[in-house]
């Protein structure tokens, strides 16, 4: 349909790319070559090749169309393909690009009609760790979806090796056309070789009779997303803002690991520590806070006798022979309890109610006592003067007034 040149713009003095179209089209030219220029004046977007002027010039005496575009510094991905696959991240981004792009286009009412890996040119980034941006070319065979065909009855515009199955049935042809095209050209990305090669009558005749083959190397996401573009019925296709979403989550949710198939693993093992109590309790924590003064329930000498015990007990003596009301609880160290003989859990209030029972019945003995003595007072003994044996002389004298002066 045309020749494309590199050329200078004079004007600006930038490097643009020339489109001129062939003096021998046809009739129908003059109307396809307007209606690129119309559709492509009127389109701006990041994926898709910049239009900046358009006109009719006289070259050898015929009068020719032409469009200028932006000149993109690099190779087609048909080019980059003969290298060999391209890595799954790098797929995935200009995937994701190239559905955006469509669905800009097809919300403009038009469709490409002809996505093939030699109208994508991948212009260099200059951001670090992107090497390329890809850009969609030749909107030469696009046709607006409202329009009259410009093709003649039966025939087909496109590339045969990426032609969906309503195209090659001669069939209407709609968005999910180039949403099909797009999936063949990233699966011939990701393994290098084209899904149906062959001549243009085999190519497009195998796509009616079997469905591309995915290897299962890519991972089960792939798998997943290049089945779904490339499904025959055309009603099963994603739209091109669903791939774009699609090819957008394995670009940036896997990352270089987009490739790998998916496995299932459990969020996080339970931290062993978590069934454990934060901080082990202090084994003096199972003793009385303060235990109770042994002197309250004691004579008033018990405290000689507790000293006495402190300060005699040989060691040899086991604590649990000695009575706990005896020994106050700070004398004894915790290491030398063993650990049998300490409860598992004080029971204090249960302690303290023993506690007020036994002064409750105290009490209650007291004022028994106290009242008995009260009502029935002991008579006061008679002193009997004592009685001395008989002394003679002076001396029984002597000891008769002695007597005599003590008593009462």
């Amino acid at each position: 349909m045309a020749s494309v040149y590199r050329a200078t713009d004079t004007a600006l003095g930038r490097t643009v790319a020339v489109k001129l179209f062939r003096a021998d089209g046809g009739a129908s030219e003059p109307e396809r070559q307007s209606g690129e220029i119309a559709l492509l004046a009127g389109l701006n977007h990041f994926a898709l090749v910049t239009l900046f002027d358009a006109g009719t010039a006289v070259v050898d005496g015929a009068s020719r169309t032409f469009i200028v575009m932006e000149f993109v510094d690099g190779p087609d991905l048909r080019t980059r393909i003969e290298s060999g696959p391209l890595p799954s991240l790098d797929v995935a981004i200009m995937g994701a690009d190239l559905a955006e792009a469509l669905h800009y286009v097809h919300e403009q009412g038009i469709i490409h009609r002809d996505v093939k890996p030699a109208n994508v040119l991948l212009a260099p980034s200059g951001f670090p760790g992107r090497g390329m941006h890809a850009k969609l070319a030749d909107f030469g065979i696009a046709r607006l979806l409202d329009e009259t065909r410009l093709t003649a009855t039966g025939s087909l515009l496109g590339t045969a090796s990426y032609l969906s199955p309503e195209q090659a049935l001669g069939g209407v042809i709609a968005a999910p056309t180039d949403v099909y095209s797009l999936g063949l050209v990233l699966l011939e990305c990701l393994t290098g070789v084209r899904a149906y090669p062959g001549t243009a009558v085999e190519s497009a005749m195998a796509r009616l009779q079997r469905q591309p083959e995915i290897p299962s190397q890519l991972g089960r996401r792939w798998t997943d997303v290049l089945r779904a573009m490339t499904a025959r019925d055309f009603a099963d296709r994603p739209t091109a803002a669903d791939a774009a979403g699609l090819l957008r989550a394995l670009a940036t949710g896997a990352g270089s690991n987009a490739d790998a198939p998916t496995v299932l693993l459990p969020a996080a093992a339970p931290t062993a520590t978590l069934l454990l109590p934060a901080a082990a309790p202090d084994p003096t924590l199972l003793l009385p806070a303060a235990a109770p003064d042994p002197t309250l329930l004691l004579p008033a000498n018990a405290d000689a006798q507790t000293e006495i015990l402190k300060t005699n007990a040989p060691a040899s003596i086991p604590a649990s022979s000695i009575p706990a009301a005896s020994i106050p609880a700070a004398s004894i160290p915790a290491s030398s309890i063993p650990a049998s003989s300490i409860p598992a859990k004080p029971r204090r209030p249960v302690r303290r109610q023993v506690l007020l029972m036994v002064a409750s019945g105290l009490t209650v003995i007291g004022l028994a006592v106290a009242a008995l003595l009260l009502l029935n007072p002991a008579e006061a003994p008679v002193a009997v003067p004592p009685s001395y044996p008989a002394v003679d002389g002076t001396l029984g004298t002597h000891l008769q007034i002695l007597q005599e002066s003590v008593n009462p």
